[in-house]
């Protein structure tokens, strides 16, 4: 995850209301920027019609993955209105582009978002929902660009080997952020090769396995669920969605919600080498993330950068044994003892 947006994004307001206006009919009232979500690269505002209908507005320019459109859309159209999806342009596109940003239209549901707030009724609500989203079947057309899973972690240990030969040793200097997380890379160093190996050792297993396969969200946490002051929950941001086996939208079913979320989804046998490599995936994305924020976002403000290599810190020693480092171990617990 990225640090907390913390600047409105460089478009001009005349620019996103002439684009309401000429692509989908909006023709806004108020257009009020909310410093809202964990992507530095993406801004939301609010819209709010003639009518006195209110819209979500997403602009991004990180490249497209289609799918974050197009699977909540199906999802929606197959009944399940709890998945909030894209609002169509008045040609039926899902998306539009505006000067090097892509733009993107929801209707906005006024709630809550956070780890703080979410009751047991409404962990229960979203277990019945993710049930009925893993039971969905795929078309046969047009999800030919969701990615599927290949259990390969080839990605991670390749970066964390590069900038280990590359840039933990031998830079000198820097921003004091870029020193900080360096610094905190070496006494942290022998735990991220822990998470490296097993990965490694998780996925050749995985790799042998043919599914099933469900779609996921893949990102399922507190801040991608809206709930509202009527107890409704709401599932938003697909940006990571993937065809996968079911312990993929696992990850952070934890204590102390674990069990109204279980008795929503149904009780399960869980595949614990594939809910351990999606925790340990978790953990090394994460790390990776704040690592290249704080040392290579050049662009980013010193305040920004230094808030990665804090959260860099803190989610290797700091978590008091309840973040996503924990949650890696003790599904690794599960394991027999030849991993």
């Amino acid at each position: 995850m990225s640090v907390t947006l913390h600047e409105q994004p460089g478009i001009p307001l005349e620019s996103l209301r002439a684009c309401l206006q000429n692509q989908y009919d909006l023709y806004p009232v108020t257009l009020e920027f909310l410093p809202l979500g964990h992507d530095y690269d993406a801004g939301v505002y609010r819209a709010v019609s003639e009518q006195g209908t209110s819209y979500l507005l997403k602009v991004t320019t990180r490249p497209l993955y289609e799918p974050r459109c197009l699977v909540p859309r199906y999802l929606n159209e197959q009944r399940i209105t709890s998945v909030v999806a894209p609002i169509p342009t008045n040609d039926g596109a899902l998306w539009t582009q505006l000067e090097g940003w892509t733009v993107i239209v929801y209707p906005f549901i006024g709630g809550d978002t956070g780890w703080t707030g979410m009751t047991d009724e409404q962990w229960k609500k979203t277990g019945a929902i993710f049930r009925r989203i893993h039971q969905v079947e795929p078309p046969s057309e047009g999800f030919e660009l969701v990615r599927k899973e290949t259990f390969d972690p080839t990605v991670y240990t390749r970066w964390v080997h590069d900038f280990e030969s590359q840039h933990l040793h031998t830079r000198e200097g820097g921003s004091d952020a870029a020193q900080t997380l360096r610094a905190s890379w070496l006494a942290h160093q022998s735990t991220i090769h822990t998470i490296v190996t097993s990965m490694e050792k998780l996925a050749g297993v995985l790799q042998k396995q043919s599914g099933p396969y469900v779609i996921c969200h893949a990102d399922l946490h507190a801040s991608n669920l809206i709930r509202t002051p009527a107890g409704q929950v709401f599932v938003i941001d697909w940006d990571e969605v993937l065809l996968a086996p079911r312990e993929r939208d696992f990850i952070f079913v934890r204590e102390p919600y674990a069990a109204a979320f279980w008795e929503g989804y149904g009780q399960i046998e869980i595949d614990w080498v594939a809910l351990a490599y999606y925790q340990w995936e978790r953990v090394i994305q994460d790390l990776i993330e704040y690592a290249r924020s704080a040392c290579f976002r050049d662009e980013w403000a010193e305040e920004s950068r230094a808030d990665a290599a804090r959260l860099f810190h803190v989610n290797l020693a700091g978590d008091g044994g309840r973040g996503n480092l924990a949650a890696a171990y003790a599904a690794a617990a599960h394991l027999p003892g030849d991993f």
